[in-house]
């Protein structure tokens, strides 16, 4: 936390795959056991579709604070206070949802820059900058910040290269549920028209040359995915693996009813 550098931010701009695990259940044990295998590249902590809040997203990153794996949060929505808080208690990599046009980036941009290139306010004292123990903490802070643009609509879709190309914006993130409504395939990630425009989406971004994610539900996905241009993965969720461990486990005693 006490240093200028963000691991993630620099192998945003490098080729290579990052993977990273999808946390909602808002536990600094299971993030801590996520972290200490040492198997994803970067956790993503929810707050959008999570019941989590400024105090539990610190627990987890005090849960995690040793293991080295960079943690990304998705606040609730594109608001410079929200952002603001969830900058001040220690992250430095931001996915924001929903952003459906250059000016939104610009928008989310500048709540996680301080004047004069943003709007996020100062304090001396908080727990990204160690309490203020980093004394050039100002100095290198606005350049160590990542922020990742959810592509969700088809408006994000059509504005795919504005949003892009905003200054500031480091890589792109497709929403594949949000997208697929937005499409009005409810709950059909795995519909052809939708997976023909995720498909597009992964040409467009390699031809202007943006790091691209997207939420992956197996490894299948993420070979196809990286095949159309995607490197940035979140695969699977403490949700999903907890729920299908529960119903495997009741599975298995089914034969003693």
């Amino acid at each position: 936390m006490l240093e200028a550098e963000n691991a993630f931010k620099a192998t945003l701009g490098s080729d290579e795959i990052l993977l990273g695990f999808w946390s909602s259940l808002a536990s600094p044990l299971l993030a801590e056991i996520v972290a200490e295998n040492k198997s994803f590249q970067w956790i993503l902590f929810d707050t959008e579709h999570a019941p989590n809040d400024v105090q539990t997203l610190l627990g987890q990153l005090q849960a995690i604070r040793f293991s080295g794996v960079p943690a990304v949060v998705r606040p609730v929505q594109n608001h410079p206070v929200e952002i603001k808080r969830l900058l001040d208690i220690g992250f430095r990599s931001l996915l924001i949802p929903s952003v459906d046009s250059a000016q939104q980036a610009k928008d989310a941009v500048r709540a996680t820059r301080y004047p004069p290139y943003g709007i996020r306010g100062a304090s001396a004292y908080h727990r990204n900058n160690g309490y203020g123990r980093i004394e050039n903490y100002f100095e290198f802070i606005n350049d160590a910040i990542a922020v990742i643009a959810q592509i969700e609509t088809i408006e994000a879709v059509a504005h795919l290269e504005e949003i892009g190309s905003v200054e500031g914006v480091n890589a792109l993130f497709v929403g594949p549920g949000d997208l697929a409504a937005s499409l009005g395939y409810l709950g059909q990630v795995r519909a052809p028209a939708v997976q023909d425009i995720i498909k597009k989406i992964g040409e467009r971004a390699r031809k202007c040359g943006f790091k691209l994610g997207i939420a992956a539900g197996t490894m299948d996905d993420v070979a196809r995915y990286r095949e159309w241009g995607y490197s940035v993965f979140a695969v699977s969720s403490d949700v999903l693996l907890f729920r299908r461990a529960v119903e495997g486990l009741a599975e298995s005693f089914a034969r003693f009813k």
